[in-house]
């Protein structure tokens, strides 16, 4: 299970108990909060571009994109995802291999890109997690992976 970023894992325990590395039903439990009332439902294209999902993924794909329900979890390069507030907290669930948002990956990207241009306030220090309770930070964070990222490349 991953845990990076800024926010302490033990610290989000105390309100999300699914995060506890030792939690059992951690999936369903995500779940259930996700899906009672979330702020927003979407798919991010490869682009970066922002596909409102309304309140199910399966009902509302991309037009055109059905076929990316039968690789998950890549999605053909789409990004998966629900925000939702909860406690005082907002999370970023992200339906995604673990590796997806390490840092290195194009996906931290995509996913900022995405979320740009979500259509409800979106704190920056927003947790980003996996459906599967793996801990990339908070919003603000990758937003520092990536603009460090940009700094190392070498030059041209």
């Amino acid at each position: 299970m991953i845990t990076v970023g800024s926010i302490d894992r033990e610290v989000l325990c105390a309100f999300f108990p699914f995060m506890s590395i030792r939690f059992r039903g951690r999936r369903k439990a995500i779940k259930e909060l996700t899906h009672f009332a979330p702020d927003f439902v979407f798919w991010i294209y490869p682009d970066g571009r922002l596909h409102d999902a309304r309140d199910a993924h399966r009902r509302h794909l991309p037009k055109g994109f059905g076929h990316i329900l039968t690789d998950e979890p890549d999605y053909c390069g789409f990004l998966r995802g629900r925000v939702v507030s909860s406690q005082g907290w907002q999370l970023v669930v992200v339906y995604c291999r673990a590796e997806a948002l390490c840092a290195g990956s194009s996906s931290i990207r995509q996913l900022l890109m995405g979320l740009e241009k979500i259509p409800v306030p979106l704190r920056p220090d927003a947790v980003v997690i996996s459906d599967n309770a793996d801990l990339y930070g908070t919003v603000t964070d990758l937003r520092n992976v990536l603009r460090d990222e940009v700094k190392i490349l070498p030059d041209s």
